[in-house]
């Protein structure tokens, strides 16, 4: 399946502390303490997480340094420059290819660790715990944004005019027409809904980045 992923600060901060520390910390550190069901659960998820970042073009998914990694900085010559109809420049949104069972491998980890925040005694619940409490950001709730993102459908029009138009490479200019644009305004009212809905101000400007 394809996804439309947008070249969007909001949205990467948010990605990418689905791995570091969330995902990564569960993985590695508290899974050997968990059930084996959950703890296959967390697996499954952390591998699908995997694939998702390998399908998502480096410059994007990298874009801020990881505890692993410096981030490869973008070459103007990558990726492509969106306008709208009368010419204005818009996010670039990326067409991505991730199989459904990545997708449900983290839906499924979503729902367990749900029901974990509900289970105060639990392994799990103590490891969430141990990783939300240095840090301000509800990292369940940021996982759940994420991923309802990820779940948007890809308008087909909007998708028709991206799919050629690649990730790498000598960069290219793509003029979205009327329909297309309406498009990429409804999908942006939806993306940005589920990313940043709860706070009026951080919602306000995240939208204004989609006219």
């Amino acid at each position: 399946m394809h996804i439309l992923v947008p070249e969007d600060p909001v949205f990467m901060t948010r990605f990418l502390d689905v791995e570091e520390p969330l995902l990564h910390s569960l993985y590695y550190l508290h899974r050997g303490h968990m059930p084996r069901d959950q703890a296959k659960t967390v697996a499954r998820a952390y591998e699908a997480w995997g694939d998702i970042q390998a399908a998502m073009p480096k410059f994007l998914s990298w874009h801020t340094p990881t505890a692993f990694e410096l981030a490869v900085p973008r070459r103007e010559a990558e990726g492509h420059r969106l306008h709208s109809p009368d010419g204005r420049q818009l996010i670039s949104l990326y067409a991505v290819d991730v199989g459904v069972e990545s997708i449900s491998g983290l839906a499924a980890c979503l729902t367990l660790l749900e029901e974990a925040e509900k289970d105060l005694g639990g392994a799990l619940a103590g490891a969430l715990e141990e990783i939300r409490e240095p840090r301000e950001r509800d990292l369940v709730d940021n996982f759940r944004r994420v991923l309802q993102a990820l779940r948007i459908p890809a308008p087909p029009a909007l998708l028709a005019s991206l799919r050629d138009a690649a990730p790498a490479g000598p960069v290219q200019e793509v003029t979205l027409d009327c329909a297309q644009h309406a498009e990429y305004t409804a999908f942006g009212d939806r993306f940005c809904r589920a990313v940043s809905s709860g706070d009026l101000f951080m919602y306000t400007m995240h939208r204004s980045l989609y006219p």
